[in-house]
């Protein structure tokens, strides 16, 4: 049936009184009431509840409490994709068509450069009127390097020299306020100045700064109260500045990040390497920290290993912290291991050996950094270095089996990680303990890969054979 369309008749109700006062009546009254509320009851039954979000307020962080991969800030600290870089609301301090026209540089140049933590260094950056300006001048560095390419010298960046000599001014000015002093903020201005510092190869002015670094922390009674970005930065600079001249590290690891860099390394190596290890260790306690030593890298590699497998690795964003979480705690734990104070042939020599496996691991890891996570690892040279002046004083003929097999996983290592031209080192002390073991060249690669080798770095074995085979024609 078709429904009948609605006239204002239908609005109309009569009420029917013989006297006056009947007005007053119930029935009346509530006829009328029904009637005058009608459309007012049909509108509230119909209307729509309004949307209602749940809102919380986000906890204050307590480092000494709380687990770090609890936090955003540690896995949400990219730039917002629509960030306008001529916005000047982001900025904590005016800047002129210059400036903004660096920070659009730096936003922009990220398409078609991968420059590891820019996004997380970037949104600490601009949280303070110091800081920004070390993210300009490493701003003015990358633009003059675009534009003038072969000819770019760091010493005639002006630009950024000025950019960097402003930060350090204002920096230098509030290390004068007692209050200031001790701030978050410049303690970010100074990460930023000591990343800048490594990054052109500053060591001196590295060491200047974290000195400075070192001294305010200790003044704040360690990192509680910072955020964990700039904890967690104060921790890994402290590893890359200290591993380039493999030294001992200045500060220890933040305790409010236990969570995120691992008390502990897990026990992962493998069971014929840890019988091995077992076996030293009963002998010279001074294998304590290779065991744990070899867990940190081992696990480090099966990390590197498993990641690879993905097409899009989550560790090439910008805003990614992978690396620290995977390099920092094994490389402040292998700096801070003992080791010869003097090349000294009167030492024992297994204080030797678990120097070499120490330099050893520190090149593995290093070698990581630089073919599959694309970082700078200036350390290399020096730690080749430091191993081709040890071999010399590692006395060979008092080795046992367990201490040989070491000894040459180490030497192996060392020699397949150098650059090609020069992996025919330490052919003669290989070919020494091959022949000591009494295996042939390949049962002595195998045993190699037994002990710890890593997939990811995918090393060409061919032409080291090739080289000990040739010596052992000779």
């Amino acid at each position: 049936m078709m429904k009948q369309p609605h006239t204002q008749q239908d609005e109309l109700v009569f009420v029917n009184i013989s006297r006056p006062d009947e007005i007053k009546t119930a029935s009346t009254q509530r006829t009328i009431r029904r009637t005058v509320m009608r459309d007012i009851g049909r509108s509230r039954r119909t209307q729509r509840k309004p949307r209602t979000w749940t809102l919380s307020v986000r906890q204050p962080f307590n480092p000494s409490t709380t687990a770090v991969d609890s936090l955003p800030s540690l896995t949400n600290t990219s730039i917002p994709a629509s960030i306008d870089p001529c916005n000047t609301a982001y900025y904590p301090v005016h800047l002129d068509d210059r400036g903004l026209q660096l920070m659009h540089f730096m936003t922009s140049d990220k398409d078609y450069v991968f420059r590891p933590f820019r996004s997380v260094w970037f949104s600490m950056a601009l949280t303070d009127p110091s800081a920004i300006f070390v993210a300009l001048a490493n701003a003015a560095m990358f633009f003059d390097q675009r534009v003038r390419a072969q000819e770019f010298k760091y010493e005639t960046s002006s630009e950024c020299l000025a950019y960097y000599g402003r930060c350090v001014q204002q920096v230098r000015a509030r290390l004068g306020n007692v209050k200031e002093s001790l701030s978050e903020g410049v303690i970010t201005a100074i990460l930023g100045l000591i990343c800048h510092d490594l990054y052109v190869g500053m060591g001196d002015r590295w060491n200047t700064h974290f000195t400075g670094l070192e001294r305010i922390i200790r003044s704040r009674g360690g990192y509680h109260g910072l955020s964990p970005n700039v904890a967690l930065f104060a921790f890994w600079l402290d590893v890359v500045g200290s591993v380039a001249e493999d030294t001992r590290p200045r500060m220890p690891k933040p305790s409010g990040l236990a969570a995120y860099l691992d008390a502990a390394p897990p026990d992962v190596i493998a069971p014929s390497v840890r019988g091995l290890l077992d076996n030293l260790l009963i002998r010279d306690g001074a294998f304590c920290d290779v065991v744990i030593a070899f867990n940190y890298v081992t696990s480090v590699a099966m990390a590197v290993d498993g990641v690879q497998r993905d097409t899009e690795p989550f560790w090439q964003r910008e805003d990614s912290l992978t690396i620290i979480k995977l390099f920092g705690p094994a490389t402040h734990f292998l700096l801070s291991m003992p080791r010869p104070v003097d090349l000294d042939s009167s030492l024992e020599g297994t204080k030797f050996l678990v120097e070499a496996i120490r330099l050893a691991l520190l090149l593995l890891l290093a070698a990581l950094k630089r073919d599959v996570f694309r970082f700078t690892s200036s350390e290399l040279p020096h730690l080749q270095r430091k191993f081709t002046a040890l071999v010399a004083f590692l006395p060979m003929i008092k080795y046992d089996v367990l201490c040989l097999r070491l000894y040459l996983w180490a030497l192996v290592i060392a020699s397949l990680i150098a650059d090609a031209e020069r992996n025919d080192l330490y052919i003669a002390e290989i070919r020494s303990a091959i022949n000591s073991l009494g295996i042939d060249v390949n049962d002595a690669l195998k045993l190699v890969k037994s002990i710890l080798w890593v997939d990811a770095l995918h090393i060409q074995t061919d032409q080291f054979i090739s080289h000990l085979s040739k010596s052992t024609c000779t």
